[in-house]
């Protein structure tokens, strides 16, 4: 699925089409206010750690079709892609017996 727009980098192009480094100076947080960057410390302290199994990104092309079909499962059937994808990935994955990985994503000697 294709999304458009910024992702909050800190490079931009140049009109030469090279990328330029901007300094990043404050940050934001969910409410939208920026803060100072010294303050990363309070803000970390909130944060409740990682919980689940460790993920990592894969980035792959589709059929137009396959991508309607996804979609349409994540909004009628209250999904994620990530869910449908990984779970479609591990039933293949089954079908023609690849030994299984443990949470770190490292497959023993079979």
């Amino acid at each position: 699925m294709a999304q458009a727009g910024k992702r909050g980098g800190h490079s931009a192009r140049t009109s030469e089409g090279r990328r330029t480094s901007k300094p990043h100076n404050d940050a934001r947080v969910p409410g939208g206010d920026p803060v100072a960057v010294g303050s990363t410390e309070a803000l970390t302290s909130k944060l409740e750690p990682r919980r689940g199994p460790v993920k990592v990104q894969l980035n792959t092309w589709v059929l137009a079709s396959t991508e309607a079909r996804l979609k349409w499962l994540v909004k009628n059937r209250q999904f994620t892609v990530t869910s449908v994808v990984d779970v479609a990935l591990q039933e293949l994955l089954d079908r023609y017996d690849v030994p299984p990985a443990d949470p770190d994503g490292r497959i023993g000697e079979q």
